[in-house]
């Protein structure tokens, strides 16, 4: 008689757990954007029983999918800087013989900048190459054009010392090198044809060589004054324009396929309370490690001109994909995760954020499923997460991982 009421009452709660699946499954799939109610209090003193093969729980533990429309997105975070930055590097021990500008002062492109003149020896013919020229918008490393190519063939007997004294730049927002193409000279010194400059190194008088800016924007760091002597490699100044500004992300390589060249991102700067808008406008993928790197035009206008400065943090979003449904759920339902960044604006991570959640499944089972974590609620103190079906119940108790496959009772 005992055992015939005992399997009765079995039967009811194992009843019991199969309508509230089974409603849960059945029900339409209407946007719910109404909080759900944390039942942390309700359930800390509810004790929870775990054998071999089922977890005993309440209906406090469980709780049903509510549903919310989001639009997924991905956080990018660098640093504002100029998209024309060049630094001018010396290639060989130089003699400064003139500096025509001043820390500060903003130059339109063509301007002189400084005067030179190598010193030492010549080097032997084969360091006498043809100096490259780089895109510095899109980084790749092209020859000389025919009217360069032209140029150094002409007046490669004569001034192969000269050709050999070229400045080099450096584009630091791509981290690439440049060769200035177009080298004045103010000398007429020439060199015979019949000099043999396959042998050892040889005095002679070098031109003095002026460089001019390669575009228009402001001088900084300049290092060069007159009479200066300095060694190879040695930086001369740098010209930035502020004027058109842009910042570099970088992202895991799987981000890819989300992206696309022309995206608009919304961003903020770090002090500042305006939001400003920018443009994905190159995506570079690296092999060591994998990343992907985001390049994000400013837009210029009233908002952004005189409030973007360089070397200011920003920290954005760019969306992709339709509207997508994720679920509405309390903090003691997501395991093994650091919540800690979604605890201040803008409330949603970086980087993708996966937790663990435990899993009612329609055959009464647990499992633990991954998810990614979407956005945080200081309002309601909840979170969104994406990858949990509408038919499934998440269990909200802390439980031992070896709990998965346990058959879950509801007492």
């Amino acid at each position: 008689m005992v055992t015939a009421m005992t399997a009765s009452r079995h039967l009811r709660k194992s009843l019991y757990l199969f309508s509230v699946l089974f409603i849960a499954a059945c029900q339409p799939s209407p946007i719910n954007e109404s909080a759900v109610t944390d039942t942390e209090e309700e359930t800390a003193d509810t004790p929870i029983i775990i054998t071999s093969d089922s977890v005993t729980m309440t209906p406090e533990h469980i709780l049903s999918i509510k549903p919310s429309r989001y639009q997924p997105s991905l956080g990018l975070q660098g640093n504002i800087e100029p998209i024309k930055q060049t630094t001018f590097v010396a290639v060989h021990p130089i003699r400064i013989e003139e500096t025509l500008v001043s820390e500060g002062q903003w130059v339109e492109k063509g301007t002189p900048l400084l005067v030179f003149r190598r010193t030492g020896t010549a080097s032997k013919a084969e360091d006498l190459k043809k100096p490259e020229q780089v895109n510095s918008e899109s980084g790749d490393t092209n020859q000389n054009t025919p009217e360069d190519t032209q140029n150094f063939d002409a007046k490669s007997a004569q001034a192969a010392p000269d050709a050999d004294t070229a400045v080099v730049r450096k584009t630091d927002s791509d981290k690439t090198l440049e060769a200035i193409s177009s080298i004045d000279t103010d000398s007429n010194t020439s060199i015979s044809q019949d000099a043999d400059i396959n042998t050892a190194k040889q005095d002679v008088q070098y031109n003095s060589i002026t460089i001019h800016a390669s575009f228009s924007g402001r001088i900084e760091n300049l290092s060069a004054d007159a009479g200066q002597q300095l060694a190879a490699r040695k930086p001369l100044l740098q010209i930035s324009d502020e004027t058109k500004l842009h910042f570099m992300a970088t992202l895991p390589i799987q981000a890819k396929p989300q992206l696309s060249v022309g995206q608009t991102v919304n961003f903020t700067a770090e002090g500042i309370s305006d939001k400003f808008t920018g443009q994905v406008s190159k995506l570079v993928s690296t092999s060591q490690p994998k990343k992907l790197l985001v390049y994000v035009n400013v837009i210029d206008n009233e908002v952004s001109r005189d409030k973007l400065l360089p070397n200011m943090k920003v920290t954005g979003r760019v969306n992709y994909g339709q509207i997508d449904v994720g679920t509405i759920v309390p903090k003691r339902a997501l395991h093994d995760v650091d919540l800690t960044e979604l605890q201040t604006p803008p409330y949603m991570p970086l980087q993708p954020l996966t937790a663990n959640v435990w899993i009612i499944g329609q055959d009464q089972r647990l499992t633990r499923q991954p998810i990614e974590v979407v956005e945080y609620d200081p309002t309601t103190q909840q979170y969104l997460i994406a990858g949990v079906s509408n038919d499934s119940l998440i269990c909200l108790a802390d439980l031992p991982v070896d709990s998965k496959g346990k058959k879950v009772i509801v007492s």
